[in-house]
């Protein structure tokens, strides 16, 4: 999952760009436009919404580091569209006011589509649409039952019906657009209806459908969504975020909501954000990393359990405390429960190696009772004997760690499925090489709050080879390239339980580097020469 926020944020902020793209030209105030959420809402993963009004396309306009992330193919429909129809004030005179919405499909191959979709105004209707494309110089032909327009030769479709209007650059997304049905299907578009504050303070807002995208994202990634992906391919869930404008950062705030009962995320819904400190072990080559804290064990522990009953694991997870009880004389309830405090964490190196960690209350007492169930390696590193202890009381993050290496060293247990990734571990930490002394990353974390129930963080120069793995070579490019994300630091996705859902914050933030190149660029713009 955590590889795969890089993808979701170049996503995400695309949309941003594409959207004030096309639709710079249009000038509106919102109406109620049930119908145009709907048809962006059909099948997609991701809508941008924001209100037409000229005042929010200049804002959105002058995000620089937006048009940073949109590729050139997509870039250049998008002025072509503007330039050559959108901004013909024939064709503007029938945007009555709307909200747009802009939502995104998996395409052709390894493309990615763009539905584009409003209600013109009451007046506005086929013919009178047409007479306009006419008065504008713009011819239009019918294709596969679609209005069929050519500009710079350029081929878009569109389709107007009860005055909803439907754009793309491909036939299948106006098509599905059309096909939806309002009230069938429609908890995404209630969710939306509920939580959007677009009437009201918000400058623009991302609506994302979990459900909805593994599809999406396999246009950019080979192969299906397995191992720490895999949990997408069951993952059902909404968001819903509001835009905040900053010229150093992208942030989105909102709220996440998980719709299956079964999602271990469930766990920390009921479970008060805590102060993150467990990032401070982290090697300055960490790549990506996932915290969660856990305000009272004793009671997160009884959701744990009901967790297992829903997998049906509670007589496995049974059998093997009873196991170590039995065999070892120790009450496996007198180790992690016992000395476990209020976070902990897994996390992935530079070099593919993934690692866990855990804050304890007292590690040189869990230290002692964990002997008998281990092997020595060497004078700090030990091996479990029996398998699954660890998943047994912190569920879904260790299961992958079934008989880890592990260390315990200044209140933290740290472990590994192998023993030269837990001393290289501490290799770092001893040297004092840690991720938490890097300028870029104080700056990140400093963002947003300190308190948190799950952060989701991405390093972006040390994920480069991760992504490279994951990530078909063209996305790779222009993620990594000089228009991506190259002066881009990290991504940071952060959720908090608050009243049943997550109070979430999403972050892209600048490179220091890269800030104060842009503030010297403005600096060098803005001097006048006197003779």
């Amino acid at each position: 999952m955590k590889r795969i926020l890089v993808l979701i944020i170049v996503l995400l902020t695309a949309i941003i760009t594409m959207a004030y793209l096309y639709f710079t030209g249009l000038k509106a105030d919102k109406k109620n436009n049930d119908n145009a959420l709907y048809a962006a809402a059909a099948g997609s993963a991701f809508i941008f919404a924001f209100q037409n009004e000229k005042s929010i396309l200049d804002i959105l306009s002058s995000q620089k580091l937006l048009k940073e992330i949109i590729g050139d193919k997509k870039s250049e429909q998008l002025r072509i569209l503007h330039q050559y129809l959108l901004n013909k004030p024939a064709i503007n005179a029938f945007a009555d006011k709307q909200n747009i919405y802009v939502s995104l499909y998996p395409g052709a191959g390894r493309d990615i589509d763009f539905l584009y979709s409003t209600q013109l105004s009451a007046r506005s209707g086929q013919v009178q649409l047409m007479n306009a494309l006419k008065s504008a110089g713009i011819s239009a032909s019918t294709d596969q039952g679609l209005s069929k327009l050519i500009l710079d030769s350029t081929v878009f479709y569109f389709a107007l019906k009860d005055n909803l209007l439907l754009i793309s650059s491909t036939v299948n997304p106006v098509q599905k657009g059309l096909s939806a049905i309002p009230g069938k299907d429609g908890k995404f578009t209630e969710y939306i209806e509920s939580t959007s504050k677009l009437s009201k303070t918000s400058l623009a807002e991302i609506y994302i459908n979990y459900s909805n995208l593994p599809k999406l994202l396999q246009a950019a990634m080979p192969g299906n969504l397995n191992g720490e992906l895999s949990v997408l391919n069951h993952q059902n869930a909404f968001a819903s975020l509001v835009y905040n404008y900053s010229a150093k950062k992208i942030l989105f705030n909102g709220n996440t909501q998980i719709n299956d009962p079964a999602s271990y995320y469930q766990l920390f819904v009921g479970s008060p954000a805590q102060k993150v400190t467990i990032n401070t072990i982290l090697p300055q080559n960490t790549a990506n990393y996932t915290i969660y804290t856990i305000a009272d064990y004793k009671n997160w522990r009884k959701s744990l359990i009901s967790w297992f009953g829903s997998k049906k694991e509670s007589e496995k997870i049974n059998k093997i405390i009873n196991h170590i009880n039995a065999k070892y004389h120790l009450d496996p309830e007198q180790t992690f429960p016992k000395y476990f405090k209020n976070q902990f964490l897994t996390f992935q190196l530079s070099t593919t190696e993934k690692i866990g960690a855990l804050e304890l209350t007292n590690g040189d007492k869990l230290k002692q009772l964990l002997l008998d169930l281990s092997s020595n390696y060497s004078d700090d590193i030990k091996a479990f004997y029996e398998p699954d202890l660890l998943y047994s009381y912190f569920g879904e993050p260790f299961k992958k760690f079934r008989k880890p290496y592990y260390t315990i060293i200044d209140n933290y247990m740290v472990f590994a499925n192998n023993a030269s990734t837990v001393q290289s571990f501490l290799n770092s930490y001893k040297g004092n090489q840690l991720l938490i002394n890097n300028t870029d990353y104080i700056n990140s974390v400093g963002q947003l709050p300190n308190i948190s129930g799950i952060t989701f963080f991405i390093n972006f120069k040390n994920s480069a080879d991760l992504l490279l793995k994951n990530v078909y070579l063209p996305y790779y490019r222009h993620i990594t390239g000089e228009k991506g994300l190259r002066d881009y630091s990290s991504f940071i996705y952060q959720l908090s339980a608050e009243q049943g859902k997550f109070q979430t914050n999403i972050l892209l933030n600048k490179k220091e580097e890269a800030l104060k190149r842009d503030s010297l660029e403005i600096d060098t713009d803005s001097l006048t020469i006197t003779p």
